[in-house]
């Protein structure tokens, strides 16, 4: 339930912000070019990963215990206004270490439409 808050409240928060993505540069003497990642990409990640669980369900499900990467957010949207229901779709490629081939790439669709808890919508995998 925890998780499902979170990613509740990440949602929310990455939905509502108006500004534009930026990038700051600070030029200092020992930083020459270091840059902050924006408010917008930390929420990403935070939402991403509060889905890490429910991914890892679905690679089980299909008995695919790799280590697995998000390639892309492919689409996040609200499903109502005024409330805090969202759908998700993420591409998903398993792996076994840095320098073997990637086996199976997942599209996998979340929601939590008049849920507390994320749901699987739809898997597709290809090989």
């Amino acid at each position: 339930m925890r998780l499902t808050l979170l990613a509740n409240a990440v949602l929310a928060a990455s939905l509502s912000v108006s500004t534009p993505l930026h990038t700051v540069a600070n030029e200092t003497a020992h930083h020459p070019s270091r840059q902050e990642q924006s408010s917008c990409d930390v929420l990403r990640d935070a939402f991403v990963w509060s889905l890490f669980k429910p991914i890892g369900n679905v690679l089980r499900q299909y008995k695919d215990e790799r280590q697995f990467m998000v390639d892309d957010v492919v689409e996040v949207k609200r499903l109502e206004q005024g409330q805090y229901y969202w759908e998700t779709t993420l591409k998903v490629t398993t792996f076994e270490g840095p320098h073997n081939p990637p086996y199976h790439y997942y599209i996998i669709t979340f929601t939590n439409l008049f849920s507390n808890e994320v749901k699987v919508k739809k898997v597709l995998r290809t090989d």
